[in-house]
């Protein structure tokens, strides 16, 4: 009987102290490298453009890096921060829209993103990997931890399109007629964005981890690609901004498709450049390292 008795105080004992080992490794940082894909106006599948996943082209993918914090709440909710640099590009010539095709406009932004997270683990952050004991049922060689996470951010992105061989920043040449008679200001070359995604983690040790995520950030801007709305008069841009804007404006491979089209008496049909019903769109997928810092001590046995 005390036997048993000490036997279950040491079972309780154990189960209590790894309850409570999350709060050791509260702490963590981490660092990614992976890839990015832009969605917006430019490019984008055959049809009519959404900017959802059916107008992703794998020839835009471009390189990304994060680095972040993390603190853990419980064992299934943590909060994160990040910044990441990456690289969005989109083109026309990868289109088979034929008038997206005639469009013929292409960029290419670097963008850097300050983002908070709240993470969801429905089974929990694990603290210890899982091993493979021999004669035990139901333990196995490897843990993995999915997740699910949102959160919001800042971006800022500068987009740029290659003129004769150099690459000419777009949003001072006012490509679409900003600040003209009829139109809006100047875009500002910072937004807000929505991350969502989901990831999986592999646990290594208590103190290192590997992860990877997938993630779509939607945006508060439809200008990263400096394409939202309609043509505007190429004379009116040049004389407000120079020659190189009303070339920029429109670089249609065929006339009479895109553009403005001026009428003998004087009226003009500005033509759809964009669609500013969608905003801009951009995802990550991200493999990543983890460190975790320890504090105090925990007695629970490693196998």
């Amino acid at each position: 009987m005390k036997k048993h008795f000490i036997t279950f105080l040491l079972l309780v004992f154990c189960l209590s102290s790894n309850a409570q080992a999350w709060k050791t490794v509260r702490h963590e940082v981490y660092m990614g490298l992976g890839a990015s894909n832009f969605l917006g106006d430019l490019g984008g599948a055959k049809g009519i453009g959404t900017h959802g996943i059916k107008d992703l082209k794998f020839q835009m993918t471009r390189p990304t890096v994060m680095v972040g914090y993390k603190y853990m709440l419980n064992q299934y909710f943590s909060v994160k921060g990040s910044l990441i640099w990456s690289l969005l590009k989109g083109d026309d010539a990868v289109t088979k829209n034929d008038i997206r095709n005639n469009r013929n406009l292409s960029f290419r932004s670097n963008i850097g993103e300050a983002t908070a997270y709240i993470e969801y683990f429905p089974n929990a952050d694990k603290v210890y990997p899982r091993y493979k004991l021999k004669g035990v049922r139901g333990n196995k060689a490897f843990s993995l931890s999915p997740y699910l996470f949102t959160g919001i951010g800042m971006t800022l992105f500068n987009p740029k399109t290659n003129y004769d061989g150099s690459w000419v920043t777009l949003q001072p040449l006012a490509t679409e007629g900003q600040g003209l008679a009829g139109r809006p200001d100047k875009y500002k070359r910072v937004t807000i964005s929505f991350p969502i995604g989901l990831g999986v983690k592999y646990r290594i040790d208590k103190q290192l981890a590997l992860s990877f995520e997938l993630s779509l950030r939607y945006t508060m801007s439809d200008y990263i690609d400096d394409v939202s709305t309609s043509y505007y008069l190429p004379n009116e841009i040049e004389a407000s901004t120079g020659a190189v804007a009303a070339v920029l404006s429109d670089r249609s491979i065929t006339s009479g498709v895109n553009g403005v089209l001026e009428y003998p008496d004087g009226r003009n049909n500005y033509l759809q450049r964009g669609d500013p019903r969608w905003n801009d769109a951009y995802m990550f997928g991200i493999f990543s390292f983890h460190y975790r810092f320890i504090k105090g001590q925990t007695f629970i046995p490693k196998f």
